[in-house]
């Protein structure tokens, strides 16, 4: 009889602090992005304990996604780029500096005129 060969899975990624959970929601929500956080997400060869996933506005498809390891943070983009920084606390003001400014509250002070 053969020995069915598993593949072992490779912890990638490692759950977030506390403090580091409240910033980032802080930070997502005022810039009107959804974070969600995803326990135990992963593929066949790869695990991660703990992944945010960030959603703008009503999208229903995420924009980034966010892990860590021991020694960094890791941000990939829908398109399948990955950043890597030291603190979650620099990720997610990487994010809301890239997403742009959106100015809502612009009043003229006069019409010009013609």
């Amino acid at each position: 009889m053969c020995a069915a060969k598993c593949l072992s899975r490779v912890l990638k990624g490692i759950s977030f602090d506390i403090s580091d959970l409240i910033l980032t929601e802080d930070r997502s929500t005022a810039h009107d992005l959804q974070m969600v956080v995803r326990l135990d997400y992963g593929s066949d060869v790869e695990e991660y304990e703990e992944v945010l996933v960030f959603y703008s506005g009503t999208s229903p498809r995420w924009r980034w996604m966010m892990w860590r390891n021991s020694s960094a943070v890791f941000v990939r983009s829908k398109d399948g780029r990955s950043r890597r920084y030291r603190s979650a606390a620099q990720a997610i003001e990487a994010l809301v500096r890239t997403r742009g400014v959106v100015l809502t509250d612009i009043k003229a002070t006069r019409w010009p005129s013609a």
